[in-house]
Order: C-alpha cells, then structure tokens, then sequence
C-alpha cells in the first residue's frame, strides 16, 4: 500500500457543554486537519489521487462549512472526536468514483499538543 497526506487549516470557535473542565467555556482553536489517502496501486498518471482533487473533496465537505464558525452550530457537542468521526464519514463518502482509492487516516489536531485520529483498518 501507498499513502498520501494533504494538509488542511481552519479556524473555528466551541464549547463543550457536556465538559466539566475550561473547555465548557467559549473558546476558539486554530485547527490543523491531516488527511492520508491509501492505495494498492498507482492510476494510469503514476499517482495514488491528484492533490487538487483531494483539496477540492475536503474544501466542499468540512472547510468551506466550519472555517471561521462556531462548531456547536453543527455538532452538539464539538469534541475533536466527536469532529473526527464525522469528518471520516463525510470525506469518504467524497471519495466515491475514484478507483482503488480509500481514506486511510485522518488526524485532527486542535493545538499544537493533541489530536484526534481515525484509521481505517486495511489488510494487505
């Protein structure tokens, strides 16, 4: 199998009303978003998918919606996890049509420190 990873940047303010600590509280992050797409074998150019075509899925689903909003009008509560779940969902569901590719790996991170990850289990 090969990889390949694009990186995405957002920024989104939450709370999270189910926390008891500092994060119940307004506050905003500057997200990083890793996306890791995975082959058994190249296309006919030599490549796993084209950037632009992975750039193009990841804009339409998740960056253009939540860049610049506040997360909790789109999720209940807005846990890097509960974010990571769905954003697997919603990006694969965009991969559909594209021929021996699948998403491998997403990472979502909300500060320099943590993140949030989703694989996808493939056998060899």
């Amino acid at each position: 199998m090969i990889t390949i990873t694009k990186i995405f940047r957002f920024e989104a303010s939450h709370q999270l009303p189910l926390h008891s600590g500092k994060c119940k509280n307004f506050h905003g992050h500057s997200y990083k978003l890793e996306v890791t797409i995975g082959s058994k074998q190249l296309d006919e150019k030599g490549m796993v998918m084209d950037f632009g075509d992975l750039k193009k899925i990841v804009d339409q689903k998740i960056i253009s919606k939540l860049d610049h909003q506040h997360l909790n009008n789109f999720y209940d509560n807005p846990t890097a996890e509960e974010m990571t779940l769905d954003f697997f969902e919603k990006i694969s569901d965009g991969l559909f049509g594209f021929n021996f590719v699948f998403l491998n790996s997403i990472r979502l991170w909300e500060t320099e420190t943590h993140f949030a990850e989703k694989r996808r289990i493939v056998k060899i």
